[in-house]
């Protein structure tokens, strides 16, 4: 941002919020005097404030995006996003506030009626765009925690197995071509510069089958393989079972020019979990769809 812009949004903040502004001054000013000096001061009251941030958000407050949803969907919303903020770290990665979705068009009374209907709906913040290396490597983090259900060993160093055939066309699995919602756009560093991610929010059946078996692919919609993702690895550091132990669920986006379609399931012999590709054809009663509600 250009300073002068930056200058420019400060004194338009100062002149909206004058008692706000007051107090910020006034805890610098204590925090100054306490370190001595300037640059130490700001650090630490930078400090104080994320520390004071964190605490109100793990408390009651955190429900405050949600409060006009009501009880239940309130829950489950703050819930989620407190565990999607937790892959965030393994992701490294930042997860858009709720009213960032609410800014972008996310419809949180629409979609707290149909949470409210259908208990095995998620809410999913879920992010496109990161690549194989920063899934698998975020997946790796969260095995070696040792507290859920992923595994890995000398002998196979990954917790997440993606078939060669998926792995050549992950750029199509991996992006967000067809929303069905509103979509916000974070800026990430990468090691070309500043890029940027994708962040979706629907709700994804969870339960511990596909909500529909038996058809193949052309029967969709169907989940995305990052949605996928975000929902084991938030149930993993909730301390939660994975999904799709005993079944198959198709992911959206047919590879090898229509052919192809990848399925996920959870190996739970193994502690792994895979990403592996059928003929769109295929079927069983094993075998099935995840709608996502946006």
């Amino acid at each position: 941002m250009d300073p002068s812009t930056s200058h420019e949004h400060v004194r338009l903040v100062r002149s909206l919020f004058p008692e706000l502004a007051s107090t910020l001054d006034a805890a610098y000013e204590w925090h100054r005097a306490e370190r001595g000096t300037d640059e130490v001061a700001g650090e630490d009251l930078d400090a104080w404030l994320d520390s004071e941030a964190e605490q109100l958000r793990s408390s009651v407050l955190g429900l405050a995006p949600f409060t006009a949803l009501g009880g239940p969907a309130a829950e489950t919303f703050e819930r989620a996003f407190a565990a999607a903020r937790a892959v965030g770290d393994r992701l490294g990665v930042h997860v858009p506030e709720p009213e960032s979705f609410a800014a972008a068009g996310t419809d949180f009374v629409g979609l707290s009626t149909r949470l409210l209907a259908d208990p095995d709906l998620l809410p999913v913040p879920t992010p496109y765009g990161l690549g194989v290396e920063t899934w698998q490597a975020a997946f790796r983090r969260e095995a070696a925690r040792g507290a859920g259900a992923l595994t890995v060993t000398q002998e196979r160093t990954e917790a997440l197995l993606i078939a060669s055939e998926a792995v050549a066309e992950f750029r199509i699995l991996d992006a967000c071509d067809d929303p069905g919602g509103p979509t916000v756009v974070e800026r990430r560093p990468t090691t070309e510069g500043t890029g940027t991610v994708s962040w979706t929010l629907r709700l994804v059946p969870a339960g511990t089958k596909p909500a529909i078996l038996g058809l193949g692919f052309s029967h969709g919609p169907h989940v995305t393989l990052p949605e996928i993702l975000m929902i084991q690895l938030m149930r993993s550091a909730q301390g939660e079972p994975l999904i799709d132990a005993s079944s198959f669920t198709w992911l959206a986006g047919a590879l090898n020019d229509g052919r192809l379609a990848a399925r996920h399931v959870f190996d739970e012999r193994e502690g792994v979990i895979r990403v592996n590709c059928r003929e769109v054809g295929n079927q069983g009663p094993h075998l099935g769809s995840r709608p996502p509600v946006s």
